[in-house]
C-alpha cells in the first residue's frame, strides 16, 4: 500500500475512533491554530457519526460561526443556520439560529461593511450581490445595491461601473430612499469626476424635478448653478482661496 495512502487511512481511523467531546475539543484546537478547514471536517465528522449526541447541535451551530468569521460566504452561513433549525428544532442553538435567520439580511449588510473596512472589496461586493439577488424585494436590497455603487465609486475608483450600479438603484428600487442618493451621485460623478458638464446638468435636473423636497436639493441647485466655474468665480466660495 502506498505510504501516503496508509497515513491518510490511519488518520481517518484515528478520527473515527474519537468520541464527540474529543472531536469538539480537536475542532476548537484547529480554530485556535487558524485551521478552519480542519475544524469544519472534525465538526462534520461529529455531526455525521453522532447525530443524536447532545453535542451535535452545538457542532452544527459552531459551523455557523466558522462560516461567518472565516469564509465570508453568506450562502454557507444561511445553509448552516437552516440545518441548525431543521435538524435540532428543540435546542437552544436552534432558537438562536431562528433569530439570526430573521435578521439575516441585516447581517449581510453589516458583514459587507466590515469586509469593506478591511479592504476586502471583492468579498464585500459578493456579499451584497448575494443579498440583492436572493432577496430582491427585501427592504435592505436597495441599500445593498447602493453600497455596491459606492464601493466602485470610492474604493475601486471605477466610475463607469459606479454609474452602472447606481442606475440599477434607479431602475430596480424606485421609491426607496437610496433612489435620490443614487441620482445625486450620478450627477456628481459627471460633474466632478468625468467633467461631462452636459450630462451633469441633465442628471442634476432630473434630481431637482423628481426630489424637490429632498435635503440635498439646495446642494444640487448650487451645483447646477455653478457647473464648470472656478472656485474664484463663485462668490459664496471665493473666501476659501483668499
Amino acid at each position: 500500500m502506498n505510504k501516503k495512502i496508509l497515513i491518510l487511512f490511519s488518520l481517518l481511523i484515528i478520527g473515527c475512533s474519537k468520541n464527540p467531546p474529543e472531536l469538539m475539543q480537536i475542532a476548537q484546537s484547529n480554530l485556535d491554530q487558524n485551521d478552519e478547514d480542519r475544524a469544519i471536517k472534525n465538526l462534520d465528522l461529529l455531526i455525521s457519526k453522532y447525530p443524536e449526541d447532545s453535542l451535535a447541535s452545538l457542532a452544527q451551530y459552531k459551523l455557523v460561526n466558522i462560516y461567518k468569521n472565516w469564509k465570508h460566504n453568506p450562502e454557507m452561513v444561511f445553509n448552516a443556520l437552516k440545518k441548525t433549525v431543521d435538524n435540532y428544532p428543540l435546542t437552544l442553538q436552534s432558537k438562536q439560529a431562528r433569530k439570526e435567520l430573521d435578521s439575516f439580511q441585516e447581517w449581510i449588510i453589516n458583514k459587507a461593511e466590515t469586509l469593506r473596512k478591511r479592504k476586502l472589496t471583492k468579498e464585500s461586493i459578493n456579499n451584497l450581490l448575494y443579498l440583492v439577488k436572493k432577496y430582491p424585494n427585501h427592504e435592505l436590497a436597495s441599500k445593498g445595491q447602493y453600497i455596491i455603487g459606492d464601493i466602485y465609486m470610492n474604493d475601486i475608483r471605477d466610475f463607469e461601473k459606479a454609474l452602472e450600479e447606481y442606475r440599477i438603484v434607479l431602475n430596480d428600487y424606485k421609491g426607496s430612499k437610496e433612489e435620490a442618493l443614487a441620482q445625486f451621485m450620478i450627477g456628481y460623478i459627471y460633474a466632478n469626476v468625468l467633467k461631462d458638464l452636459n450630462k451633469a446638468r441633465s442628471e442634476y435636473q432630473v434630481f431637482l424635478d423628481q426630489f424637490p423636497k429632498h435635503e440635498l436639493f439646495p446642494s444640487v441647485k448650487f451645483e447646477i448653478d455653478h457647473l464648470g466655474k472656478d472656485i474664484n468665480e463663485i462668490p459664496a466660495l471665493k473666501h476659501i482661496t483668499s
